[in-house]
C-alpha cells in the first residue's frame, strides 16, 4: 500500500521576524544599526519597497557589539514573518497522524524551510521523510510546492518555465519507488488562487472581468498539466494533485478529464484529525456541506465550502481508499485547509 497526500500547509514560512526573534532588550531598544550585503538589499530592506519578497540578507549590530545575520523578506511594503510556532507544531501533528508515505505540499517557502520543519517539528513527534524536495517556483511571495516521501524519489523534474511560465508556481514532478518495486509519476500543484487584490475598491463589472482572466489562466494551467502528462506519453502510473483552487468538475480542470484521469478527493470519507495537544477527533462538521470540502471561507457573514484539494489519478491505479482529515475546530487547525489523502494498493 502507498499512502499518496496533499496538504496546503498556508504559509510555511521561515522569515526572520524582528521583534519576535531578537532579544526583547533589544527589540524594545531603538533599532540597531542596520547593514546589507548590497544596494539593492539595502534599499529593499531599509524602505520595504515590496515589490517582490525577494531575500535581502542583513547583518544587526547590537549595543554590545554583537552581530546578527538573517534575512529581511517583504512583499506589498510589509514584512513577512515566520509560521507561528504553534500552528507550525498543529500542522506537524496533522501530518504525523496522516501518515503518508508520500506527502505533497504547498506553500512552502524553501528547501530550508521544508528540511527544518521535518528535522524539527516533524522529528520530534517520530516522523522521517528522507526524501524532500522543494524547487523554486515563480510566484513573488516565494510560496512553493513540496514533495515529501518516505519511498525513494528517482527523479525530480521541475516544469517552472514551460508554456512562458504558466504556472503560478511550480508543476513539481517526482517519480517515486511503489512497494511494488515500479516508478509512480507523481505531479504537484498550486493552480492560480481566487484571489482579486482590492476586490472592495472595484466595480462589480471590473471584479467579473478579474474573476474571469484567474479562471482562464487556471484552464491554461490544467491545459498545460495534460500537454506535459502527453509530451511524456504518460498514460498510466500518474497522479496530479494539490490545491487547484477551482470545483473538480469545473470546465477549468476538464483537460485533465480529457486526458482520462479520474479524482478521488470529492468521494472520499472523513478520517478523524487532532486537537492541539493530539487528541484525534471525529468529523463534527458533516452537516456544513452536502457535498465534501477541505477549504471553508468565510465572507460577507456566509460561509463557502470548496473541494479545492483534489487527487487525480490515470485509471489503471488500483484506489483503496481516499480520505480528507477533518479539522477540528471550523476556522482551521495550523492551516485554513484539510489535507486529502488516497491509498494505492500496489
Amino acid at each position: 500500500m502507498l499512502r499518496v497526500a496533499t496538504f496546503n500547509v498556508n504559509n510555511l514560512f521561515s522569515r526572520w521576524s524582528f521583534a519576535a526573534d531578537l532579544p526583547r532588550t533589544v527589540a524594545d531598544a531603538a533599532l540597531p544599526e542596520l547593514h546589507a550585503d548590497s544596494k539593492e538589499a539595502a534599499a529593499g530592506a531599509v524602505t520595504m519597497d515590496g515589490q517582490s519578497a525577494g531575500g535581502d540578507v542583513v547583518r544587526i549590530v547590537l549595543p554590545d557589539g554583537q552581530e546578527l545575520t538573517g534575512i529581511l523578506r517583504t512583499f506589498a511594503g510589509r514584512l513577512v514573518s515566520g509560521k507561528d510556532p504553534k500552528a507550525r507544531a498543529w500542522v506537524a501533528r496533522r501530518i504525523a497522524a496522516l501518515d503518508a508515505d508520500v506527502l505533497c505540499l504547498q506553500e512552502v517557502e524553501d528547501q530550508d524551510t521544508l528540511d527544518t520543519f521535518c528535522r524539527e517539528d516533524l522529528a520530534a513527534l517520530g516522523v522521517d521523510y528522507p526524501y524532500r524536495v522543494v524547487i523554486e517556483g515563480n510566484d513573488p511571495r516565494r510560496i512553493d510546492v513540496a514533495v515529501c516521501s518516505r519511498a525513494p524519489i528517482e527523479r525530480i523534474s521541475s516544469w517552472r518555465y514551460f508554456g512562458g511560465r504558466v504556472f503560478s508556481r511550480d508543476l513539481l514532478q517526482v517519480a517515486v519507488e511503489a512497494p511494488d518495486g515500479k516508478p509512480v509519476n507523481v505531479f504537484v500543484n498550486h493552480l492560480k488562487s481566487n484571489f482579486v487584490t482590492d476586490e472592495f475598491a472595484l466595480s462589480p463589472a471590473e471584479v467579473e472581468e478579474a474573476h474571469a482572466a484567474i479562471q482562464a489562466k487556471r484552464t491554461r494551467q490544467t491545459e498545460a498539466i495534460a500537454a506535459i502528462l502527453r509530451k511524456q506519453r504518460i498514460t498510466k502510473r500518474a497522479v496530479v494533485l494539490g490545491d487547484l483552487n477551482d470545483d473538480p468538475a469545473g470546465l477549468a480542470l476538464s483537460a485533465l478529464t480529457r486526458h482520462g484521469m479520474v479524482e478521488h478527493i470529492t468521494a472520499a470519507t472523513t478520517i478523524p484529525g487532532p486537537t492541539r495537544t493530539g487528541a484525534l477527533v471525529e468529523d463534527r462538521f458533516a452537516a456544513e456541506s452536502p457535498t465534501m470540502w477541505t477549504h471553508r471561507h468565510r465572507a460577507n457573514r456566509k460561509n463557502s465550502y470548496s473541494c479545492f484539494d483534489q487527487i487525480w489519478t490515470t485509471t489503471d491505479l488500483p484506489i483503496a481508499a481516499a480520505h480528507v482529515m477533518r479539522r477540528t475546530q471550523i476556522t482551521g487547525d495550523g492551516s485554513d485547509h484539510d489535507p486529502a489523502c488516497i491509498d494505492l494498493d500496489l
